[in-house]
């Protein structure tokens, strides 16, 4: 049985001006801070009012959440395998299966896990993502991580996300 939703559009891309990218090896990891808004999502998809009420009523995490998204690339920055979304309300990771298609987004369970933010981070830290890249259909990534770089990446994504969740908490 497969937890989570599954759904065929692929998960907005980053606004690269918003978001920092650092290099790990096979992989280029982005840090953003969204506010995931209706409006957002009916211009990112080119939908209309009547799309986003339906996306509304069938959305397993709901269409309006804000926080610090993590996202995973390969090192071209072509494909983005994974995404952890430290959301406030409704925190979620998804596989984005190569090639498309495929969107594979689990709620996160922080009674189980503890905070998202350290779980993403120690994914990263500690070699994690491979069987999760791997999922996503890109064992060959998987295959090629280097323990090294994901360290120091991860290093300075912690760092990054915590400043970014003190600025929320002091704009709130």
């Amino acid at each position: 049985m497969e937890i989570g939703h599954v759904c065929d559009l692929p998960p907005m891309r980053p606004d690269d001006a918003r978001t920092t990218y650092f290099d790990a090896g096979v992989l280029k990891i982005g840090v953003e801070y969204r506010d995931l808004t209706p409006e957002a999502l009916m211009e990112y998809y080119e939908a209309d009012e009547g799309d986003i009420e339906e996306l509304r009523r069938t959305a397993p995490l709901g269409i309006e959440d804000r926080g610090v998204s993590l996202h995973v690339f390969d090192a071209g920055g072509h494909w983005e395998y994974l995404r952890f979304d430290l959301f406030e309300d409704a925190p979620h990771y998804h596989y984005n299966h190569a090639g498309g298609g495929r969107n594979h987004i689990i709620p996160f369970d922080e009674t189980a896990h503890g905070p998202i933010a350290e779980w993403a981070v120690d994914k990263i830290r500690t070699g994690g993502l491979a069987p999760m890249l791997a999922q996503a259909g890109a064992a060959e990534l998987a295959d090629g991580l280097d323990a090294d770089a994901l360290a120091g990446a991860a290093d300075q994504i912690a760092a990054l996300t915590a400043e970014l969740k003190a600025r929320l908490a002091a704009a709130v």
